[in-house]
């Protein structure tokens, strides 16, 4: 990763309350008694246009938003926060939604500091700032297929489990 990936992307859950530098970076103070260091190749280079690639993030919020609800639909996810606002991303972001039953689809958590989407059943997370930023899911292809390929094996052998029970209960 190159010194300009290296900061893809700040959260800030608390008001700035000082800076400071120290060697090569500089120090943010945040009034959670958290501090944040930010080097100074990145900070320097903030306003060159090359930093700021497809991939490139920088989000800098003063006030944490809240989940307040979420649902998913044949061809969205959709996100209401405590503020009022709506987001609504494209389900083909996010396969294991896409590839997901109904059932499965609501069955989510919110978790952390209600920033955070948990579907268990699908071992899928999204954080609110991934939706903020407009991003997709960061899993790779090969990935989502082994899943899909474990998701049916499972589904395989909880059939053969039912049939099974029906024939000892046959008995």
């Amino acid at each position: 990763m190159d010194g300009n990936a290296t900061l893809s992307e700040l959260y800030l859950g608390a008001q700035p309350v000082g800076v400071t530098t120290e060697g090569d970076r500089i120090l943010l103070y945040l009034s959670d008694d958290r501090s944040i260091a930010l080097p100074l190749e990145v900070i320097s280079q903030l306003d060159t246009p090359a930093l700021w690639t497809d991939t490139a993030r920088f989000l800098l919020l003063s006030r944490a938003p809240r989940v307040e609800s979420a649902e998913v639909t044949e061809d969205a996810l959709i996100v209401r926060l405590t503020d009022g606002r709506e987001l609504h991303s494209p389900l083909r972001w996010f396969p294991r939604l896409l590839y997901a039953n109904a059932g499965e689809r609501n069955h989510l958590e919110i978790l952390g500091d209600d920033d955070v989407l948990h579907w268990p059943t699908l071992d899928e997370d999204i954080e609110l700032t991934r939706l903020l930023i407009g991003g997709e899911s960061l899993e790779n292809e090969q990935s989502v297929q082994e899943w899909l390929v474990k998701r049916q094996n499972e589904a395989l052998v909880l059939h053969e489990s039912i049939d099974d029970y029906r024939i000892e209960e046959d008995r």
